[in-house]
């Protein structure tokens, strides 16, 4: 049995990679940044993954969480993390099986389990999260 992680965190930074929204680039991390940031961004927060089934295949149910981040001035206004959030899912679901590389695993289409919200004050700032986690099947090669 080959451990998907890697491959799985490979496949979703390659695939958002050129994201883009109003016309402007929107970075994206494997992981969480430590370095100064935009005042947009997205990053892989956390990713998981479980054996199904028994050992004649090696098939894998997995969740990948991506972030979405934006630093506002004095107000909240949803529109930006909301555009972001809808290029990231145009570009994700359906994620076309041509587009895959990986000679370990198969990526399944991608499901969208759950989106929330979070607001975090920072000073005059708000820092506007929305989180959206995406469920797939794996199936080691």
């Amino acid at each position: 049995m080959k451990n998907p992680g890697k491959s799985l965190r490979k496949l979703y930074a390659a695939a958002l990679a050129n994201l883009t929204y109003d016309g402007k680039s929107v970075t994206v991390y494997d992981a969480l940044p430590i370095e100064t940031t935009p005042d947009r961004y997205v990053y892989i927060n956390a990713m998981t993954y479980a054996q199904v089934g028994n050992n004649n295949a090696f098939i894998f149910d997995g969740s990948v969480t991506l972030d979405i981040v934006v630093k506002q001035y004095k107000k909240i206004d949803y529109d930006t993390v909301d555009g972001i959030g809808q290029e990231v899912l145009n570009t994700l679901l359906p994620y076309p099986y041509s587009q895959q590389e990986d000679t370990d695993f198969q990526f399944l289409n991608p499901t969208v389990s759950s989106v929330n919200y979070l607001v975090e004050p920072d000073g005059s700032y708000f820092i506007l999260r929305k989180i959206i986690i995406l469920s797939q099947s794996i199936i080691q090669k």
